[in-house]
């Protein structure tokens, strides 16, 4: 945008010379103008954005002069699951996904141009819908993939490979892994700790690392669990059971959701605890600078349940 290379005067004149000259200087004021603008652009359709502070820091870190800018995409990939379609915009392409009135995701993204453009930002939109149709053609393809194998074999069909991916080399496969946390989650329910439904908290336990061997969890592991949950809804498998797949992960982190439905609880106590003890039956405890195997994050978790949900369990007993 600027005629001509500049000399800055002073530090007093810096900032202002490079407004000037099209470029904002302080961080927040990019922050702030891409906040405002995507949310602009969005509301011009009767959209809203779906907030992502994380993604509003790295656009501005992105951009010297930000022009968010709505695109569409066509509707026929909100087939795929929302998470997948929302992390294929933000990580590959730093889009915002945007959500109708309804709050259901909408078939559009804010993108960020670094410059006014003069068609008005005609060619820049009509490039970032194309690449985002490519990157979107492969999550379906993907999720096609697995959604026709559970067709046919349903959420079962992908164990056998589970036996194929080591957990540990002293503690066996994911295989084995899924063996030990089923019969723990069963016996945490049929012991009272849980109230719930043991067959329910065994099934869900089961199938909860199903989706590990995805093509979708292949291509973006960050849904783990998550892809799951909708691969057992496609089964036609119990709610409880999908919920679970999605939620025994959690809580994953400090602020994170805390499972409370009975089956959820069961299956994410269970993951947590098999975990815990097999590293320390090993002597493998984290120190003060390592913790390879999160065991700190895994025994917040079970506490945070334990606290949370209300469980009276005797952890002495379990373990």
């Amino acid at each position: 945008h600027a005629p001509a290379p500049i000399e800055i005067e002073s530090v007093g004149t810096y900032a202002a010379q490079l407004l000037a000259a099209k470029v904002i200087v302080s961080s927040a004021d990019r922050r702030a103008i891409i906040d405002a603008g995507a949310a602009k652009a969005a509301a011009a359709k009767g959209l809203t954005v779906i907030p992502d502070a994380g993604l509003v820091a790295e656009n501005a870190g992105l951009t010297e002069w930000p022009v968010p800018m709505l695109g569409a995409f066509d509707p026929a990939f909100l087939a795929v699951p929302r998470e997948v379609i929302q992390l294929t915009m933000r990580t590959n392409q730093k889009y915002f996904a945007c959500a109708d009135s309804t709050g259901a995701l909408a078939p559009n993204f804010v993108c960020v141009a670094n410059l006014l453009a003069s068609d008005g930002g005609v060619a820049i939109v009509a490039g970032n819908e194309r690449v985002l149709s490519a990157r979107l053609s492969d999550a379906k393809f993907f999720w096609d993939q697995d959604v026709q194998v559970v067709k046919a074999g349903g959420l079962e069909a992908f164990l056998p490979k589970l036996g194929d991916i080591v957990f540990h080399e002293k503690l066996g496969t994911v295989a084995d892994k899924v063996e030990r946390v089923t019969k723990l989650a069963r016996w945490l329910v049929e012991s009272g700790a849980v109230k719930g439904d043991p067959d329910l908290a065994e099934q869900a336990a089961k199938l909860c690392k199903a989706d590990l061997v995805s093509a979708t969890v292949g291509e973006f592991p960050e849904v783990q669990g998550i892809a799951g949950a909708y691969l057992a809804r496609v089964a036609r498998l119990d709610p409880q059971v999908a919920d679970a797949i999605r939620d025994h992960y959690k809580p994953v982190g400090q602020g994170d959701d805390v499972p409370t439905a009975p089956v959820s609880v069961a299956v994410a106590l269970a993951d947590k605890l098999d975990t815990l003890v097999g590293f320390f039956a090993l002597r493998m405890p984290p120190t003060g600078s390592r913790d390879p195997f999160a065991l700190r994050r895994a025994a917040l978790g079970i506490m945070q349940i334990l606290q949370f949900v209300g469980v009276r369990l005797a952890l002495s007993e379990v373990i």
